[in-house]
């Protein structure tokens, strides 16, 4: 079946099945452009569904790559459909993809676009620092993260996502936006801040980290707890094994997983209690975080804490 049929019959059948988008999997760049006439025709109820399974079905099979629709989603006339593309493609290493979403982050007139697009780019950030980007993309999207961050009348929704993915840059300005986020009366803004922390990977922000694994703010300690699993410390382990008792669900399992991240002894020893707990949530994470510590060849991870 051509594309273009492919499409239509998408567009026109009383319910999407799993294997109809399955088939728009693989498109090289630009093929998509040759039926956007018949998907410009769906009603956006429709594309939004369908960009939503995309997203849902590339999660759970790596088999499955929809880069090329969600790319062409992002010039959608209806700004929830560009939102959910641009959140979509938070994985993707193709630079081309980067560039599309430079480009929202830029210019979309919607700020929860714009949102999702600096939530994405945190990705290719990190392949910027890891030296898995040419100078000239890296330079772009530091660029593009940072002026959406400096720009005061921008939302506060945009510029938290910004200070994100900025987080991996360990530069004067990214820590000074961290600090001054940190030290801001905005609770959303402060919480970005300590991902952030957790994301530069340098230690100056681990006494910040762990005073905010006692906040009164549960979603403060979900953050906290998660900075430490990216920072990757074991002098964190004794703070996260508090946690493990929190009266958060969410953070008990943010503490799980960080202990996971951390390792060392202490890890592994709260890593075992917890596997044999009777909360069957907590069980079952210290069971996986467990196993794919063991299945680690880091030295450093809880298989190799005797």
């Amino acid at each position: 079946m051509a594309l273009r049929d492919h499409i239509e019959a998408l567009r026109d059948a009383d319910q999407v099945s799993a294997a109809a988008i399955a088939g728009l999997s693989g498109l090289a760049m630009g093929e998509v452009d040759e039926a956007a006439e018949e998907w410009a025709q769906a009603p956006p109820p429709r594309r939004r569904h369908v960009v939503e399974r995309m997203v849902e079905m590339a999660e759970a099979n790596v088999d499955l790559e929809f880069d090329a629709f969600l790319c062409h989603a992002m010039a959608d006339s209806d700004p929830a459909v560009r939102e959910r593309a641009a959140a979509g493609l938070w994985e993707t290493t193709d630079r081309r993809v980067a560039l599309r979403l430079l480009d929202a982050l830029r210019d979309d007139p919607s700020a929860a676009v714009r949102a999702a697009a600096a939530r994405s780019l945190g990705h290719f950030a990190l392949l910027a620092e890891t030296g898995k980007l040419l100078e000239r993309d890296r330079e772009a999207v530091y660029e593009a993260l940072a002026a959406r961050l400096r720009e005061d009348a921008e939302p506060g929704e945009v510029r938290r996502r910004a200070l994100e993915a900025l987080g991996v840059f360990d530069t004067p300005e990214v820590a000074e936006s961290i600090a001054r986020a940190y030290h801001s009366g905005d609770a959303p803004l402060r919480q970005s801040a300590v991902f952030a922390m957790g994301r530069s990977c340098n230690p100056r922000w681990l006494p910040s980290i762990f005073e905010e694994m006692e906040s009164d703010d549960p979603a403060m300690r979900y953050e906290a707890a998660n900075a430490a699993r990216e920072q990757g410390d074991p002098a964190a382990a004794p703070r996260l094994v508090h946690l493990l008792s929190d009266h958060d669900a969410q953070v008990r399992m943010a503490a799980v997983q960080a202990l996971g991240g951390v390792g060392g002894p202490s890890a592994l020893r709260a890593l075992r209690e917890a596997a044999e707990s009777d909360d069957a949530a907590l069980r079952e994470a210290a069971q996986e975080a467990i196993a794919a510590a063991n299945a680690s060849d880091d030295p450093f991870s809880v298989d190799g804490a005797r």
